[in-house]
């Protein structure tokens, strides 16, 4: 069974906030529990095309831990066609990946970076397709706006793993205002086998 799960909704977005709060707040879990696929800009080409076709107008995808996946269908079933919402589907989610790339001019934030994809949680994996770290002592003392730099450091990575790591580490790495994380992509798990 997987871990986490996409919840679609069919209705408008105040609403769906609303019965996400109540369900959070009778639980109390971590508010990072529930994570709207709109701030995350989840692909809409994840989970195949029944996905994608879903998210199309009206629709919102919620992505949550499995156990709190059944108290949210449960809320929806009780109190969402009162307020306008439909539940329109449920996928289980296998993994999660996102890529990340930064150019930066900063040891500091070169550090943050890095250490943020270094220090994934267990079941997260990064691939690195390019770090480059350059220091031109010619240009030492230059302003950091100025078309040269003394330092550079880039980096082009994809982070790819379980749901749970995986969120955490695009958290961090959006918190850094030169990071650019690509939208959340994720893969559906398969389909129970009979027997």
């Amino acid at each position: 069974m997987s871990d986490w799960h996409v919840i679609v909704v069919e209705g408008g977005m105040g609403a769906v906030r609303d019965v996400v709060a109540a369900v959070l707040a009778d639980r109390r879990p971590d508010p990072a529990s529930v994570v709207f696929g709109d701030e995350v800009g989840l692909e809409h080409e994840s989970l195949a095309e029944r996905l994608r076709a879903l998210l199309k107008g009206g629709h919102h995808a919620l992505l949550v831990p499995a156990g709190l996946a059944a108290e949210l269908i449960e809320a929806l079933a009780q109190a969402g066609g009162a307020v306008g919402l439909r539940l329109a589907g449920r996928h289980a989610v296998a993994g999660a990946s996102f890529a990340v790339e930064a150019e930066v001019y900063s040891r500091e934030v070169a550090a943050d970076i890095r250490a943020a994809l270094q220090a994934v949680p267990e079941g997260v994996r990064v691939e690195r397709d390019s770090e480059r770290e350059e220091v031109r002592a010619e240009y030492a003392g230059v302003e950091l706006y100025a078309p040269v730099h003394d330092y550079v450091y880039g980096v082009a990575a994809r982070v790819a793993g379980a749901p749970a790591g995986v969120l955490a580490v695009r958290r961090r790495l959006a918190g850094i205002e030169a990071v650019r994380v690509s939208p959340l992509h994720l893969v559906g798990a398969p389909a129970p086998t009979a027997g």
